[in-house]
């Protein structure tokens, strides 16, 4: 009976440490596929992009160059007023004038100035003009865009550069007397083009820099101009004395030498005369 007793327990264990077991292992299984199932950390948003993304390019932005020309024409009621007025404010606005011309005729005196000032002061100076201006024959204001020729300039000295630097690296590898002449000769050739983009690039800033303004202003006169004509008059008279004065001095020589021929010829006329004449006079 005890035997039979003991059976059953130890029957009645082992039947419930197998169903532990089985409980268990279904536990770790399902850990296991849910921990394999759980998707793995992904990167950073901003990882692929990246990567992904492609090198970022050294690209030049260029303002845009404009050139400002113009002409303009009026009439004054001073003539030297009106340039003392002009020189006076283009010196004000760091410009300069590059050249000057005065004419005259029978009716007026003018003068053509041309001015060279910032770009960004040419409307001021042209304001400053109008407002002295006595009449405006014609205002003529050009402005051209050279972005273009610049950029095309600027880009064609780098590639130049660095053509020439890898001809300088090569000449450093030369070994023969023929190919450091040819890598040379190659150099002088790139280095003429450089120079020559270069001076041009410079012009082209100094018009973009600097605009260029004709001015050209006159004076009237009366349709007679009795007093002008008189002054005219006594002005030539003068300029031809002197004229006359410094064409003497320049033929002094002949001048002195027909007078010693002169002085000569009265010396030998007397001297001839004087031999004519009796030694002693005749007294009766």
């Amino acid at each position: 009976m005890k035997l039979l007793s003991y059976f059953l327990v130890t029957s009645l264990a082992f039947v419930l440490n197998f169903c532990s077991n089985q409980s268990g292992g279904s536990e770790s299984r399902d850990a296991v596929l849910a921990e394999e199932s759980t998707p793995m950390a992904t990167e950073p948003a901003n990882y692929d992009k990246a990567m992904t993304s492609e090198p970022e390019t050294d690209v030049t932005i260029y303002e845009r160059k404009l050139t400002k020309n113009g002409s303009i024409r009026f009439e004054t009621s001073n003539l030297s007023k009106t340039k003392q007025l002009i020189t006076s404010a283009v010196a004000t606005l760091n410009g300069y004038i590059s050249n000057d011309n005065i004419s005259e005729s029978d009716n007026h005196t003018e003068n053509t100035l041309t001015v060279r000032v910032p770009a960004d002061k040419t409307d001021s100076l042209i304001a400053i003009i109008e407002s002295n201006a006595s009449k405006i024959d014609y205002k003529s204001i050009d402005v051209q865009d050279v972005t273009e020729q610049f950029i095309d300039l600027d880009t064609r000295v780098k590639t130049k550069k660095e053509v020439e630097a890898r001809y300088r690296e090569l000449l450093t590898r030369a070994t023969s007397v023929e190919e450091i002449l040819k890598i040379e000769e190659q150099i002088g050739n790139i280095r003429t083009e450089i120079e020559s983009a270069e001076g041009r690039l410079r012009y082209l800033s100094n018009q973009v820099q600097y605009s260029t303004l004709h001015v050209t202003f006159y004076e009237k006169y009366s349709n007679f101009g009795f007093w002008n004509k008189m002054g005219k008059a006594f002005k030539n008279g003068w300029n031809s004395l002197l004229w006359l004065l410094v064409g003497i001095a320049n033929l002094w020589a002949i001048l002195l030498f027909i007078a010693l021929v002169i002085t000569l010829i009265v010396y030998l006329t007397k001297r001839k005369r004087a031999g004519k004449q009796p030694p002693f006079p005749n007294n009766k």
